[in-house]
């Protein structure tokens, strides 16, 4: 019987030296290099079968530990890259790249990846399957689950699990819930037009600037009146730009939002009744528009049996204490989505805040950290979770 809690304790200060590490050295979306370099020089050295550059041009990781006895194949997955942010704490690993950092935690998820890695690579006699590490970049940008996808980072895999370090929970906690975790997004473009005139004569032309006005007031109504309450959605228009000139009337406006929702049907079901609402204010003023929706990421749904799995699993480990149901879903965006559209899985969230170590700030905070005996608990659970799995499933 495998004590995972034990091992990774065991385990613990190397997997520090490589969170620190990649801590030091931040890479942006897309230009993950060194990280990857670092990710597979590891994986290589535990004797694991690596790939690289996968989802070029991004530089995409997948390490393969074939087990010795046949099974499934389960994969782990970890973001990796860091965002353009200045840290400001002055920490012994603070970042070495002016303007980069890793706010959110990413360096942490790699850590407990190649953790798992190391204590599973340890029972390969004993694994009933294969383990696929998958480490995916650029999650913050353009969601690079996507060409890892479409270069076999899913191909034979049954299941799959993910997580994200969380500092509004305390250290070690495991926190997820069935359904939907995290919601989907929208890219909405929008160009209003009407008919530019002086200013004095506002009859002679059709004001862009009215129009909007009028849409950015009655779209909220989607979400306030005819959303049923219990479906979770928002929609932003963060930005607008339109007229030069004060005594112009603006012949054309430019609108760009996101719609974030929980529900396929919800989010589909107002993408219709924004192009509804369009259309009928544009004309009721005499203008046109353009309206171009750009899908962004999935949501997160978590299949129930796996959220199920999960909690067993970390009370086996931890005791019934060390999980908390997430009390709702969140409207935040994770491409992890992707993975889970193709195969079943789940994705938790560990939690990192201590407010001990001052590791409460939020995620993309220049003041974010977290503390790193969480990692114990990611370690612990990742591997457990991936070699229970293939053993209750092997055939």
């Amino acid at each position: 019987m495998i004590d995972f809690l034990a091992e990774s304790k065991g385990l613990f200060d190397s997997v520090v030296e490589y969170r620190r590490d990649l801590h030091r050295h931040p890479e942006i979306g897309s230009q993950e290099f060194r990280t990857a370099d670092f990710i597979a020089s590891v994986l290589e050295s535990l004797g694991i079968e690596v790939t690289r550059n996968v989802g070029a041009p991004y530089p995409g990781v997948l390490g393969l530990l074939r087990g010795e006895k046949p099974g499934p194949v389960v994969a782990l997955r970890a973001d990796m890259d860091a965002l353009p942010v200045t840290e400001v704490k002055d920490l012994p690993y603070k970042s070495e790249t002016d303007g980069m950092m890793h706010a959110c935690g990413h360096d942490a998820h790699v850590a407990i990846a190649l953790g798992a890695a190391r204590l599973l690579t340890a029972h390969r006699s004993e694994l009933h399957g294969s383990v696929k590490f998958i480490f995916q970049p650029n999650e913050e940008r353009e969601g690079g689950a996507v060409p890892m996808i479409r270069d076999g980072a899913l191909d034979n895999v049954d299941a799959i699990f993910g997580l994200h370090v969380d500092p509004d929970y305390p250290t070690g906690m495991v926190v997820t819930k069935s359904e939907a975790v995290m919601a989907a997004s929208d890219w909405l473009m929008i160009d209003i037009c009407g008919v530019g005139a002086h200013g004095a004569y506002p009859h002679r032309g059709v004001d862009a600037i009215v129009i909007a006005g009028q849409f950015i007031s009655a779209v909220q109504a989607l979400i306030s009146r005819e959303l049923n309450p219990l479906d979770s959605a928002v929609i932003t228009f963060g930005a607008i730009s339109g007229g030069k000139t004060r005594n112009v009337i603006c012949n054309d406006v430019h609108l760009e939002g996101i719609l974030r929702t929980l529900k396929p049907e919800v989010r589909e079901r107002t993408i219709t009744r924004i192009d509804e609402m369009l259309d009928g204010i544009t004309k009721a003023y005499g203008g046109s528009y353009k309206f171009a929706r750009k899908k962004s990421y999935s949501a997160t749904i978590n299949a129930p049996q796996m959220v199920d799995f999960l909690h067993d699993t970390a009370v086996s480990l931890f005791g019934t204490g060390c999980f908390t149901p997430l009390p709702g879903s969140r409207l935040g965006c994770e491409d992890f989505g992707y993975y889970l559209e193709k195969v079943p899985g789940a994705f938790w969230f560990l939690g990192v805040g201590n407010p001990d170590k001052d590791t409460q700030h939020p995620w993309h905070s220049p003041l974010f950290n977290l503390d790193e005996d969480g990692l114990v608990n990611g370690v612990a659970l990742q591997a457990a979770l991936a070699f229970q799995y293939l053993e209750n499933n092997a055939q």
